[in-house]
């Protein structure tokens, strides 16, 4: 029934611009159609189902006839499937047969295949090369048709019927299959001939059609038993089959067996049947027993009077004639006949009738005789078949392969016939099922447009086909979407947004502000926009300001600063390099007049700091689309460049800040995965930000930007992001200038008491390895306090010792001061509770101080009442203050947080560091200094007796010495001014190198001296080239390699352990202490020669000018 009902909804792909056709097939077992009946050639994309009624029951098999003309029709797709699901458009089980039925293949005519599935379809798709509905039509229709049979055959007991036609369908099947070809039925339910195949039906093949018994007008007889003969009973003319062989005319000694068959001629075509009437063959050749009596019968041949003789027990030894008895009735012999085949052995016959009357007496013996008789020609063999090979093994171990069997032919003989049909035989199987992912059709035809104006959208689908056996679903959507456009519709105007408002008439005293809106469109008939387009209001209703009560026109920091009403800000343009306003606010003071404040660049930002800032934000809008990007690593690498020179205004500061809590976001998201070298420029870039070039920054930018609890809350996301969101995280630990930050990541089923900071750690900073402040985190705090915690948690842990945040915050009150560095502790998550209080010990910043107490730092607390209003966030609840001795405290908290200790300044306190020289010091190099300035007046004052090289480098090694103790008393400990220490660290470096290299001048100048080598003045300047030049081409040197970085420490103005800066001076200052036993030794060995510089007085002139205590060595 074409589209009747049940049929299960649109079975094929049909656009919305087609006109569906399907064809669905329910409950019929046999069948036929023609292609064009089904596939019409005005219409496209139809289909024809037909449906298994029990695939656990029946199977459905399919035969098609070619089309004989070219294949230009619109491709035809055949395939089985299970089911349909129209809410996903997806085929289930979906398998094709297009490779099977091949119609486009003329080699073979027919095509077979086989079903086990629900539903077996056959369906029109769109041709590529089809642009809307136009079809290419071939030169004559009758050539592009096709024919389908179908057969639904079940599994058990099938019908004779359906068996017959089944069998007739394999045998063909399997006499066309090639390897190029194999046969499309597997298998079937019925036991045909020979196994599976039957004798070739020569009307498939185009030869001569054979009658068969049970087949008549292309109809099987399902009660018809069919002969072994080569009659068909429903032949019109010819031979009737032979009748079967009768009696044997003998018991023993040899017989005979005859049969016979009748001639049925065609009166009106003449026809008349060739050869014999009666056949005969010998019977019963065992002998006969010893008495020579044996019963016997005779069986005469028929003659054409039908009487009977009982006379002929005496006939026929074969091929001899029978004896006469001299009957006078009967006529003589007939000639003997032609032997009945032209080749081998064969028959000769001869006849007689009997004459008589009424009157006379009836012949007596047989009316037929017959010989043997030989040709002497040799008969041509024809060629027979060996029986068919066993089936081979499947090609494929799941899906369709195929398999094959051969036969043999023994070869003609004497000029026979060959073997005719086929050799090999092939068919396709299946023994097994394999996982076929899913896979798309063609898309159907776009549908009308949404909309009838304007942009609309038009849709088409497509259908999946399968997965079949655990395949991979199909990837991409069914349903597409395009925009579509008919025509234009009406517009109305729409009011754009209102303009800014303009400057105010007055600038006090009240005055009136105008601003406006403008009307977009109408087009295309629309309406007009409804209301009014100005609007105004009243501006500045203050009273003017009086002449005190505004500040006048000023040039401060080469910037005019116009005249500006109290209470108001001027602002002007950042210089070239940064963008933003420097603000500058009037103000009023006690008496009422007005006055400039100090300017302001929070606003500023350098150009630098601002490429960064818009990189980083970039990277974090991708980050939040889901995308992943490059390049973050080199932003950080960049900033860490960038703030190693400070920053130039405090906008710079806050842009900062905003570059790492946006790495932060970038890092907790898929974008970008953190490396080892990511964190430490990001601990890098606290660091700078913290150096004390930028104090007066910091200052700035806590009046209005970010705070310690900014600062806080970043490291604490940065530790939690950096412990769960890194690769392969292992425990960090990062060393800088102003600050030391650990995070570990632990196993809550391992967890240890950790320590905090680690001492030995290679390449930690002088001020943390002589820091005293130490935490202690007991593993108890790791595993208890969660609501969940197992054997698989795992906790990260961060701690942040800090140098100098305390001076920045500008704790320091009247009478009280932060007299410890301070140390962050985070432990992500978070624990409720602490069952075991954290300890932390601090080391006083300043001695003489009193009343030391432990605070931390509590958001809850900012709003509370006086405390918070004296500390900011600051809070002593939550800390038990423990003092170990006057210049260490202890502090147990139950709470984590940001720690440090308050403590009260004495009357007389002075506020002095205790990283001061000590007295020992002072003393020592005090005293060193006096002395070695004592000897130089001496030397001065007796100058013209002691003149010599000796004493001219004397000079020189005190110079150096003094130099040096100055330094050491003076600026080494003047580590607040970067500029300054560094300058004393390069200065004492370059000192100390003089010593050691006048010291080792003096011993070149008394080896010289021995060795009788002084000859001129130009060996003095060698010597002052040793002395000083040596020492500072040493120290440039390493300030151009280093840039600097390692002259000063935060506590000494001196060489830093850090890169290795320290070693430019021990190494040396150690060649010159190994060198200097060597070059003394030298002095006697080589001086052989001039062993009586003393005694002789046989020495020359140079030294001959020294006087006479340092002539001899």
């Amino acid at each position: 029934s074409r589209g009747g009902a049940g049929a299960p909804g649109r079975w094929a792909g049909e656009g919305s611009g087609q006109t569906p056709c399907t064809t669905l097939v329910q409950g019929k077992f046999f069948g036929y159609f023609s292609s064009f009946a089904v596939f019409p050639l005005n219409s496209s994309l139809c289909s024809w189902i037909i449906q298994n009624p029990d695939p656990r029951r029946y199977t459905l098999y399919m035969k098609v006839l070619k089309p004989t003309g070219i294949c230009d029709h619109q491709p035809i797709r055949t395939y089985q499937f299970d089911s349909f699901l129209e809410s996903t458009r997806t085929y289930l089980g979906m398998e094709s047969f297009d490779d099977v039925l091949k119609l486009c293949d003329s080699s073979t005519r027919y095509s077979f295949l086989q079903s086990n599935k629900q539903f077996l379809q056959m369906k029109q798709t769109m041709s590529p090369a089809e642009d809307g509905h136009v079809r290419r039509k071939p030169t004559k229709a009758q050539e592009r048709d096709f024919s389908v049979e179908y057969l639904v055959v079940g599994n058990r007991s099938p019908s004779k019927a359906a068996c017959q036609m089944l069998c007739q369908w394999l045998d063909t099947c399997l006499s066309t299959s090639s390897s190029s070809h194999p046969c499309g039925i597997m298998q079937t339910p019925c036991s045909c001939s020979g196994g599976e195949v039957l004798d070739q039906p020569s009307e498939m093949l185009g030869l001569p059609k054979k009658k068969e018994d049970c087949f008549k007008d292309g109809i099987y007889l399902e009660n018809c038993l069919s002969t072994d003969g080569s009659f068909s009973g429903f032949c019109s003319g010819g031979w009737n089959p032979w009748s079967a062989w009768g009696d044997c005319t003998r018991d023993c000694g040899g017989g005979l067996q005859t049969r016979t068959r009748i001639c049925r001629p065609i009166p009106d075509e003449g026809l008349v049947c060739e050869g014999v009437l009666e056949e005969g063959r010998l019977c019963n050749r065992k002998a006969c027993n010893t008495n020579g009596r044996y019963n016997s019968r005779s069986q005469s041949l028929r003659s054409t009077d039908n009487r009977k003789r009982e006379d002929a027990d005496e006939l026929q030894q074969y091929g001899y004639p029978a004896p006469q008895i001299g009957d006078p009735a009967a006529e003589e012999w007939s000639p003997w006949s032609v032997c009945s085949t032209t080749c081998g052995e064969g028959w000769q016959t001869r006849t007689r009738f009997c004459v008589s009357s009424s009157y006379s007496t009836q012949c007596s013996g047989p009316l037929r005789e017959q010989r043997q008789c030989n040709n002497s020609a040799v008969c041509p063999v024809h060629g027979t078949w060996d029986e068919w090979s066993p089936w081979s093994l499947c090609s494929s171990t799941c899906g369709r392969g195929y398999r094959d069997r051969t036969r043999t032919c023994k070869p003609p003989q004497f000029g026979g016939n060959p073997c005719e049909g086929p050799e090999k035989q092939t068919k396709f199987c299946n023994i097994a099922l394999c996982p076929v992912d899913g896979n798309w059709n063609e898309w159907s035809s776009w549908s009308s447009c949404s909309t009838t104006c304007s942009n609309g959208t038009q849709q088409r689908t497509r259908e999946c086909n399968g997965p079949s056996y655990g395949g991979a679903e199909c990837q991409g959507h069914w349903v597409e979407t395009r925009d579509c456009f008919l025509r234009q519709c009406p517009v109305d105007g729409k009011w754009q947004a209102w303009g800014p408002w303009g400057s105010c008439t007055t600038s006090c005293g009240g005055g009136t502000q105008r601003r406006d809106r403008v009307c977009y469109g109408p087009f295309f008939g629309g309406d007009s926009c409804q209301g009014p387009k100005e609007e105004y209001k009243q501006c500045n209703d203050k009273k003017c300001p009086e002449p005190h009560e505004i500040c006048d026109e000023d040039n401060f920091a080469s910037v005019v600063w116009k005249e500006t009403p109290a209470g108001d800000a001027a602002a002007v343009r950042c210089p070239r390099n940064a963008t933003g306003l420097i603000l500058r606010r009037c103000t009023l003071d006690e008496e009422g007049i007005a006055y400039w404040e100090t300017p302001t660049y929070i606003k500023c930002v350098s150009i630098d700091y601002r490429n960064i800032q818009m990189m980083t934000r970039e990277h974090l809008s991708k980050a939040q689309r889901g995308l992943m990007g490059e390049g973050v690593s080199e932003v950080l690498q960049n900033l860490v460049e960038i703030s190693q020179d400070g920053t130039s205004y405090s906008g710079d500061l806050l842009s900062t800040i905003d570059v790492l809590r946006n790495m932060t976001e970038i890092f907790r998201r898929a974008y970008y995965s953190p490396a080892a070298g990511d964190v430490q420029n990001f601990v890098q870039i606290i660091s700078n930000l913290l150096s004390e070039e930028n104090r007066d920054k910091w200052e700035e930018a806590q009046m209005m930007g970010p705070n310690a609890k900014e600062l806080f809350r970043l490291v604490e996301d940065f530790i939690d992001v950096i412990g769960f969101r890194m690769k392969d995280f292992r425990d960090s630990y990062q060393v800088t200038d102003n600050l030391v930050l650990s995070i570990h990541k632990v196993p809550a089923s391992a967890a240890t008491d950790i320590s905090f900071p680690m001492k030995g750690w290679r390449g930690m900073v002088d001020w943390a390895r002589t820091s005293e402040d130490k935490v202690t985190i007991s593993k108890s705090i790791l595993s208890t306090g969660l609501a969940e915690t197992d054997d698989s948690s795992v906790f990260v842990v961060g701690t942040v010792l800090y140098r100098n945040l305390g001076s920045i915050l500008s704790l320091q009150r009247n009478t009280t001061v932060l007299n410890s560095k301070v140390i962050s502790v985070t432990v992500k998550p978070s624990p409720r509770t602490l069952l075991t209080p954290l300890e932390i010990e601090f080391s006083h910043l300043y001695n003489g101080t009193t009343n030391q107490t432990c605070i931390l730092w509590d958001e809850a607390d900012v709003s509370s009442s006086s405390s918070s209003s004296q500390l900011g966030a600051w809070s002593w609840r939550g800390c038990r203050t423990v003092p170990v001795d006057s210049f260490r405290t202890k502090c147990l908290c139950e709470r984590l947080s940001t720690f440090a200790i308050l403590a009260q300044l004495s009357s007389d306190m002075n506020m002095e560091k205790v990283l001061v020289p000590s007295v020992t010091l002072i003393v020592g190099c005090g005293v060193s200094s006096l002395t070695l300035l004592l000897l130089i007046i001496i030397y001065v004052s007796v100058w013209r007796y002691i003149r010599s090289e000796r004493s001219v480098i004397l000079i020189n090694f005190c110079l150096s010495i003094i130099s040096s103790n100055a330094l050491i008393l003076i600026g080494q400990t003047q580590t607040r001014n970067k500029v300054t220490c560094t300058l004393v660290a390069a200065f004492l470096h370059f000192f100390f190198l003089s010593s050691f290299c006048w010291v080792l001048t003096e011993a070149w100048q008394s080896y010289m001296a021995v060795t009788g080598r002084l000859r001129n003045r130009i060996i003095r300047k060698r010597f002052l080239c040793l002395g000083w030049g040596l020492p500072a081409l040493v120290v440039a040197i390493s300030v151009g390699f280093t840039k600097a970085k390692g002259y000063g420490t935060v506590n000494y103005c001196w060489l830093s352990l850090e890169g290795g800066l320290l070693y430019a001076f021990v190494g040396p200052a150690a060649a010159v202490v190994l060198g200097l036993p060597l070059e003394l030794l030298r002095g006697p060995t080589s001086a052989g020669a001039d062993l009586d510089v003393c005694g002789s007085g046989n020495h020359g002139s140079a030294v001959s000018t020294l006087p006479d205590p340092l002539r001899c060595l």
